[in-house]
Order: C-alpha cells, then structure tokens, then sequence
C-alpha cells in the first residue's frame, strides 16, 4: 500500500498503471501517445485505461465537493507527500 501511495509497485501492470495515473494528474489529463502506449503495452485495455481515468477523475470531484461544501473530515488525515 505504501509503495502504491508513492507511485511504485513490485507488479509490473499495477507499476504502468500509477505512472499513467501520475501523468495524468501532473499534466491535467494531458497524455502523450508514449504514456497511454505504455500502460496499454502493461497490459491494460482501452475499457481498464478509460477506468483509471475515471478513478483518478472521480476522486478529483470528490475532493472538490468536499473542499467546496467544507466537509468536516470524520476519518484520520493522511499525511501527504510533496511530489517529485
């Protein structure tokens, strides 16, 4: 869990996967054809890579209504890490 919060993983499809996430987040959902070849080239297909752009997309909205609306946080707060 704590590597896939750093952006790695010891398994080579997950690994594609967050550093098509990362990309995605860094550059707005503004991918090369090199980063969307790769994570295809993992092994995920167009309906799992249209489902990590939904998860990445889904917990960006959730993060903008909480923010938006002042949700009072009711879980513990994970510390976050500044990005490479």
């Amino acid at each position: 869990m704590l590597a896939n919060r750093q952006g790695s993983s010891s398994d080579a499809k997950a690994a594609a996967a967050l550093t098509f996430v990362t990309a995605l987040v860094e550059h707005t959902g503004d991918v090369t054809d090199g980063e969307l070849a790769a994570v295809r080239l993992a092994g995920h297909s167009d309906a799992e890579v249209v489902e990590i752009i939904s998860h990445v997309a889904m917990n960006i909205f959730t993060n903008l209504i909480g923010k938006a609306a002042q949700v009072d946080i009711d879980f513990p707060k994970v510390a976050l890490r500044n990005a490479a």
